[in-house]
């Protein structure tokens, strides 16, 4: 019986030592809260998101040759992404009111939350409210680093 408990304690060991380690995820999202919009909700902006890109100038276009195609004539433009929230509802955005790191006049972003036929459907949002005002400036300072 001795015998058996020792044979089961050596595997149980060896076994712990093969075992693989899990490492856990760390979370590089930064949410920053900017305060409340006109409507009460909070306004919060993932800093770790924000990155300039180069995306169709006209964003209702469903360029199927490739988004960054350099074989298609569509016009292009540099544009700053970002992922915000407002309530609890998180969404992917971007803006051409960034020029330089400074927010231009008329600030505004554009959103989605449909896709059809595997393209967003933008709508326009105006930073209307002060919270908003401060998300876009930062959007575009960040904008300067990455």
């Amino acid at each position: 019986m001795q015998l058996i408990k020792s044979a089961t304690a050596i595997i149980i060991s060896s076994l712990s030592m093969l075992t693989i380690p899990v490492f856990a995820q760390v979370d590089q999202d930064k949410w920053v809260d900017f305060g409340k919009t006109h409507s009460g909700e909070i306004l919060k902006l993932n800093e770790s998101s924000v990155k300039s890109e180069i995306m169709l100038a006209d964003d209702t276009l469903n360029n199927q040759d490739g988004f960054y195609s350099n074989k298609d004539n569509y016009p292009k433009v540099k544009v700053v992404v970002f992922d915000y929230s407002i309530g609890d509802k998180k969404r992917s955005a971007y803006t051409k009111s960034c020029d330089n790191g400074r927010l231009t006049a008329n600030a505004r972003w554009k959103t989605y939350t449909s896709v059809t036929d595997y393209w967003p459907q933008y709508f326009e949002v105006e930073a209307d409210s002060v919270a908003s005002e401060k998300m876009l400036q930062q959007v575009c300072t960040l904008s300067l680093s990455k």
